[in-house]
């Protein structure tokens, strides 16, 4: 088990074709980055949702009905991956990682999560996107389109960067 992982999900909407009920938060791409060597990648992979998608978010996630045809990674491979990777002491780092959790449908004690480390200089604009953090914490544009291994690896950096400064942080810019 790997002491600590960074993780970004990204989800899209299904609906159930009997209830008519709408999951808005279906993971349909898991990444999973080693904290302690961002540059191995653990696992990224699609995953196939378990009711139709009715909306895919092709626009935020760049994942479209095509990318998911074929795909036989479920939710269940998902669940199993991290159950096998992750101890109850192994901290999952991320960004708003409360979502992610989430659409693993798992609970998990030992989080980081860069959304509650850092604040905006305005107090009322909420907490801080992954984006303004990259660049007012780390210097960095992110792309329009998320990379769910990116993400996974810069909130894996705002967090050490929180660590090393010892919480002592500015606020940053919308």
């Amino acid at each position: 088990h790997p002491a600590a992982i960074a993780i970004d999900c990204e989800m899209c909407e299904t609906k159930c074709p009997t209830t008519g009920k709408v999951d808005s938060k279906a993971l349909c791409r898991l990444s999973v980055v080693n904290a302690d060597n961002p540059s191995e990648v653990l696992l990224d992979t699609l995953v196939k949702p378990a009711w139709p998608v009715s909306d895919y978010r092709t626009f935020v996630n760049g994942i479209s009905k095509a990318d998911l045809e074929g795909v036989q990674f479920t939710l269940e491979h998902a669940q199993t991956f991290m159950k096998a990777l992750c101890s109850l002491q192994t901290i999952v780092v991320g960004h708003a990682v409360h979502n992610d959790l989430m659409a693993l449908k798992i609970v998990h004690q030992h989080v980081i999560d860069t959304a509650m480390l850092y604040t905006y200089v305005n107090p009322d604009d909420g907490t801080p996107s992954l984006k303004n953090l990259a660049k007012g914490v780390l210097g960095k544009e992110m792309p329009n389109v998320h990379d769910s291994v990116n993400d996974a690896r810069v909130a894996l950096e705002c967090a050490t960067n929180y660590v090393v400064l010892d919480g002592k942080v500015a606020p940053v810019e919308k």
